[in-house]
Formats: C-alpha cells, structure tokens, sequence
C-alpha cells in the first residue's frame, strides 16, 4: 500500500483557514504590528456590518443611573459627615 502525503489528511476547511490567514498576513505584511492589528480589525468590522453581525455606528453609550433609594442613603451619609 503506498504512503499518502500528510496533506490529504487536512481538511478543507482547515486549508481554507490557512488560505484566508495568508492573504490578511499578505494584506498587512508592510505595517507595523499595531497598523496590522488596527487594520485587521478595521476589515473584520467591515465584513461583520456586511453580514449583519452588528450595527454600522455603534449604539451611544448609555449611563446607568444610580436607584433614588441608594442615592438618598448616600446624600445623607455625606450631608452628615460634615
């Protein structure tokens, strides 16, 4: 029986992977490594509003408010430590 390359055993999602790897690393070969990282990042935003992952802008900021019954307690806590 005749030995078989060890690439017939990879599978073809795993080639695809190393393919899809390559041609970012081609991508970015030039930058320096935060340049390369901010570009990645900036390309996956991309194909992740392309398909719909997460919204175009990110939603604002929203800052929780603090419950009256907690923010009672401390202005009294603060008023009487004076």
């Amino acid at each position: 029986m005749k030995a078989k390359a060890k690439d017939e055993f990879v599978p073809r999602a795993l080639r695809e992977v190393w393919e899809w790897k390559d041609s970012i690393y081609q991508e970015v070969k030039h930058l320096q490594t935060d340049q390369a990282l901010h570009e990645i990042m900036r390309m996956a935003h991309e194909v992740a509003v392309e398909e719909g992952f997460v919204p175009a802008a990110p939603p604002a900021a929203k800052v929780a408010e603090t419950p009256a019954k907690y923010t009672a307690k401390r202005k009294n806590r603060v008023a009487g430590s004076s």
